[in-house]
């Protein structure tokens, strides 16, 4: 019965390190709903852990993910998208039903800027002011 469990376990974590993998090198992937809620809650606290980028860090990233070029790319492209933010890494939203069984299924993303910078970086659009001249054309 142990190892029963035991190799659901190890079924499950592999599972997880291979999206958190893709996740990483295609930046968007569908999978299904439950284990997409898996897979943001274990990516948010797997960039929380590597976010310091030290030796600690990389050998880490090494252990999780199964791809160097993976673990590359968190290293140069990914995680200085993240140096203002230091929650939501990760975002999941509902997609179509899966065809033939019609299961729930998730779009699971990386967030591509912070919050901060998204702000800073577009201008609130200005409204033009309706003047006496246009409403006497109408």
């Amino acid at each position: 019965m142990w190892r029963v469990l035991r190799a659901q376990s190890d079924f499950s974590n592999t599972t997880l390190r291979n999206q958190l993998t893709s996740l990483v090198l295609y930046e968007a992937i569908v999978t299904g709903r439950l284990m997409g809620k898996q897979l943001v809650s274990f990516a948010d606290k797997f960039f929380h852990k590597v976010k310091s980028a030290d030796l600690t860090a990389h050998k880490f990233a090494h252990s999780v993910l199964l791809d160097k070029n993976a673990v590359k790319k968190v290293f140069e492209e990914i995680l200085p998208r993240y140096e203002a933010s230091s929650t939501n890494y990760v975002r999941a939203i509902n997609a179509a039903p899966r065809r033939g069984d019609n299961a729930k299924q998730l779009a699971v993303m990386l967030i591509k800027e912070s919050k901060i910078e998204s702000a800073k970086a577009a201008p609130a659009p200005k409204i033009a002011k309706e003047t006496a001249t246009t409403r006497k054309a109408k």
